[in-house]
């Protein structure tokens, strides 16, 4: 038995893609940030079968780690070390950051050998969509907002300033991505853009962010709402940071539940995620 490292081929992506996740959605991401990868992504092979991956993601002033992952069997010989060394090569001084699962004690460790610590809570809420009335109310709420579609192109300077503070970094690239895959709605307030939210056909709400943490609840809301009228969805899910506790109080008068915990890590603390709602655990 032997362990080789390589550059990720299609085949071997999309082959991990099929092992790992369930739905088309994912995959389609999965596919897209294999190909972005500044690196490129990196497989370990025993005897030509793909048995782990590294996919580095990067905004322009972060190295996000998309996915790290090895075959049960194959752990504890640092492949995942091995792996991540060469997806990072180059990285570069920026921040890094990444998400895992709350339960992945491992991967905690991990992170903290590297002195990324995995310090806040991502909610993952999930539930059936109420009724429009009630999420028009919220959605109204006592401000009001001119919403138009997103443009990544035209609103890029907006959208790079209030990512910059919500996020932690410009990502024009993401937004590209977004656009082409789901639906954006920009919001404004006398002719500036206060905030922005896209919602999938998977019934996904995020990324959402906002200027002001006085508009995320109806910016949440009006996601729902979205939802239900474009893709006559009756099901969503949002990853909330804890700290967003305006969103996650929505949710949860909206009748939405938590169905999971994980954390997110980073080595800077530039960001304010009480004002964020993310998308992906792979692309957050």
């Amino acid at each position: 038995m032997s362990e080789i490292l390589a550059p990720a081929g299609e085949h071997d992506v999309a082959e991990i893609a099929r092992r790992r996740w369930r739905d088309s959605e994912t995959r389609r991401l999965y596919l897209y940030l294999a190909s972005v990868a500044p690196n490129g992504a990196w497989v370990a092979r025993d005897e030509g079968t793909a048995i782990g991956i590294a996919i580095a993601h990067r905004l322009e002033t972060e190295w996000y780690l998309s996915d790290l992952f090895v075959e049960p069997s194959f752990r504890g010989q640092g492949l995942g070390a091995q792996l991540l060394a060469e997806a990072a090569r180059d990285a570069g001084d920026v921040t890094r950051s990444g998400i895992l699962d709350a339960g992945q004690l491992r991967g905690i460790a991990f992170f903290a050998r590297r002195r990324l610590p995995a310090s806040t809570p991502i909610l993952r809420f999930t539930g059936r969509i109420p009724k429009e009335e009630r999420l028009a109310a919220l959605a109204a709420g006592e401000h009001r907002f001119e919403t138009r579609a997103l443009d990544p192109v035209r609103h890029r300077s907006a959208l790079d300033a209030l990512d910059r503070e919500t996020r932690g970094s410009p990502r024009q690239t993401d937004h590209l991505y977004f656009a082409s895959n789901a639906d954006g709605s920009a919001f404004f307030v006398n002719g500036e853009l206060v905030g922005y939210t896209y919602v999938w056909r998977d019934g996904t709400i995020g990324p959402l962010a906002s200027f002001s943490p006085a508009y995320v609840a109806a910016f949440f809301a009006f996601g729902m709402m979205a939802l239900a009228r474009s893709h006559g969805a009756s099901w969503c899910s949002a990853l909330v940071p804890a700290v967003n506790v305006r969103v996650a109080r929505a949710a949860l008068d909206a009748g939405l539940a938590i169905d999971g915990v994980k954390l997110f890590a980073r080595d800077s603390a530039e960001m304010d995620m009480s004002r964020y709602v993310g998308y992906h655990s792979l692309l957050f």
